[in-house]
C-alpha cells in the first residue's frame, strides 16, 4: 500500500538525530566565526614575532613620495649648475663646483633618508633631548667658532665640511617637540607643561640663531615648536598668544637695527629703496617676469649675471622663472602640493598618536618654509634668507630636509607594516573557509508534500 508522506493521514519522516546534532554544531561554529570576525574589524591586528622580524616594505604612498624627492632634487641640481656655472668659474676656476658640492651632498641625505626610513620613529623620539641637546651645544660654537660670510656666523668649518647647525636646530626641534607634547596631550592646558621644557629650549635655540644672526632660521625654529604644539591640541586660544608673543620679539629684533628695518618692510614699497632694501625684491621680479610663460630657456638667464645676489641660494625659484617661465614654477609649486598631500595621507594612516603628530609637523615645516621662500622671490613676504627646501643649493638644508623625508617613509612603513598584516589574516581565513566548504556535501533534500516512499 502507497500512502502520501506528509498528507492528511500520512506522518512526517523526522531526519536521524546524528544528522540533527551536526547541523546544529556547524551552525554554532559558524555564528561564533561570524562574531569574531565582526569583533576584530575593529581592532589592531596583533603582528606575530614572526611576521614582525620579517622585513617590510615602504607603502606605495612612501614610494610615491620618495620619487616626487627625488625629483625635486634633481630639479634643484639642474637649476644650481645654471645659475651658479659663471660665477663658479670666476670665483673657484670651475662651473661645476655648486653641482658638484651639491651632488655630494645629495648623497649623505639619501643616506640618511635610508637609516631614518629603517630606524623606528619611537626609538628616534627617544632619543630626541640628546638631539636637541647637541644642537644647542652647536648653535652656541657658532657664536665662537663659526666662519664669518656676509656679516654673519652660521656655519661651522670642520675641514672640507661647511655644517650650518640651524638646520640640525630645526629637526631637533621638532623631533624634542612631539616627544614631549604627544606623552602630555591631556595636560597642554596648562602653561607650565607648555613652557617647560620644549618652549625653553626654542627659545634659546632662537636666542643663539639671533645671536649670528639669522632671522629667516629663527622663525622656521620657533614655528616648528608653535605648530607641534597646535597638533597635539592645545588650546588655540594660549597658542594664539604664544605666536603673538614670539611676532612682538620679532618686531622687536628687526626694529633694533636700521639695516634689518629697511630690508624687512622693503617687500611693501620695493622702489621706494631701489638701491637698498628693495634691490633683491626688484631683481627677483625682473626674472620672473622675463620668463613669461615658457621661459627664456635652459642657461639663458640674464640676472643671474650680477643682479641678483645668491641666485643659486635665496633667489632659485626666480630664477627658474626666467629660464622656464610659468611652466617651471608651477610645476615647483604642483611638486610641493604633492608633497603636501601625500605627507598628510601618511599622517591619516599613521599607526598612533605620535606618528600621526610626527607626520603632520615635518609636512608643515617644509611646506612652511617653501611658501615662506617663494613668497618672498615673488614679493609678496619678507626676505628672510630661508632657502627652498630640495632645490636651493645648501648641503646642510638637503640633508636635514631628506632626513625628515625618510622619518616620514618610516611612518608609511609602519602603517604599511599593521595594514599588510591584517590582510594576510584576511587572506588565511578566508582561504581556510574555501577549504571547509570544498569538500561539503551537499545538504540532504527533506521530503517534501508530494513525495512518494513505497
Amino acid at each position: 500500500m502507497v500512502d502520501h508522506v506528509g498528507g492528511r493521514k500520512g506522518k512526517r519522516r523526522q531526519p536521524p538525530p546524528a544528522l540533527v546534532e551536526a547541523r546544529r554544531r556547524a551552525q554554532e561554529r559558524g555564528c561564533k566565526r561570524s562574531q569574531a570576525r565582526s569583533a576584530g574589524a575593529n581592532k589592531v591586528v596583533p603582528i606575530s614575532p614572526r611576521e614582525s622580524g620579517r622585513k617590510r616594505g615602504i607603502s606605495s604612498t612612501g614610494y610615491t613620495l620618495l620619487a616626487g624627492v627625488i625629483l625635486m632634487s634633481m630639479y634643484g641640481m639642474v637649476m644650481i649648475f645654471s645659475a651658479s656655472s659663471g660665477s663658479a668659474l670666476q670665483a673657484y676656476g670651475s662651473s661645476y663646483y655648486f653641482l658638484l658640492r651639491q651632488a655630494m651632498w645629495f648623497g649623505v641625505g639619501m643616506v640618511a633618508l635610508a637609516a631614518l626610513a629603517r630606524l623606528d620613529y619611537r626609538r628616534l623620539l627617544g632619543f630626541s633631548p640628546l638631539l636637541m641637546g647637541i644642537s644647542l651645544a652647536a648653535l652656541l660654537a657658532v657664536l665662537f667658532f663659526g666662519q664669518m660670510t656676509y656679516g654673519s656666523r652660521r656655519s661651522l668649518n670642520l675641514g672640507p665640511l661647511v655644517i650650518q647647525p640651524s638646520e640640525l636646530a630645526k629637526m631637533a626641534t621638532l623631533l624634542f617637540a612631539v616627544n614631549y607634547y604627544q606623552r602630555r596631550r591631556d595636560r597642554l592646558d596648562s602653561w607650565r607643561e607648555i613652557f617647560f621644557p620644549v618652549l625653553a629650549t626654542t627659545a634659546l635655540a632662537c636666542l643663539f640663531i639671533l645671536l649670528e644672526p639669522d632671522l629667516g632660521s629663527m622663525i622656521v625654529v620657533g614655528l616648528s615648536a608653535f605648530v607641534i604644539l597646535f597638533l597635539a591640541g592645545a588650546p588655540w586660544r594660549k597658542v594664539f598668544a604664544l605666536v603673538l608673543g614670539g611676532l612682538a620679539a620679532t618686531a622687536v629684533f628687526i626694529y633694533s637695527s636700521p639695516y634689518r628695518r629697511v630690508r624687512f618692510l622693503s617687500f611693501l614699497d620695493p622702489w621706494s629703496a631701489p638701491r637698498e632694501g628693495g634691490f633683491h625684491i626688484i631683481q627677483s621680479m625682473v626674472a620672473l617676469g622675463s620668463g613669461r610663460i615658457t621661459g627664456l630657456g635652459l642657461g639663458m638667464s640674464r640676472q643671474k649675471f650680477f643682479y641678483l645676489p645668491n641666485a643659486h641660494t635665496d633667489f632659485i625659484f626666480s630664477i627658474i622663472g626666467e629660464e622656464l617661465g610659468l611652466v617651471g614654477t608651477l610645476t615647483v609649486v604642483g611638486l610641493f602640493v604633492m608633497l603636501l598631500y601625500l605627507g598628510l595621507k601618511i599622517a591619516r594612516r599613521a599607526k598612533d598618536e605620535g606618528g600621526r603628530i610626527l607626520a603632520m609637523g615635518i609636512t608643515c615645516v617644509l611646506c612652511i618654509q617653501a611658501v615662506v621662500n617663494m613668497g618672498a622671490a615673488t614679493g609678496l613676504l619678507p626676505i628672510t634668507g630661508i632657502t627652498l627646501p630640495f632645490l636651493s643649493y645648501g648641503g646642510s638644508s638637503l640633508v636635514i630636509c631628506l632626513s625628515l623625508v625618510g622619518i616620514l617613509l618610516n611612518v608609511s612603513r609602519q602603517e604599511d607594516r599593521r595594514a599588510s598584516a591584517g590582510n594576510r589574516r584576511e587572506r588565511v581565513e578566508s582561504g581556510h573557509m574555501r577549504r571547509r566548504h570544498r569538500g561539503t556535501p551537499a545538504p540532504l533534500a527533506r521530503p517534501g508534500r508530494g513525495t512518494r516512499i513505497a
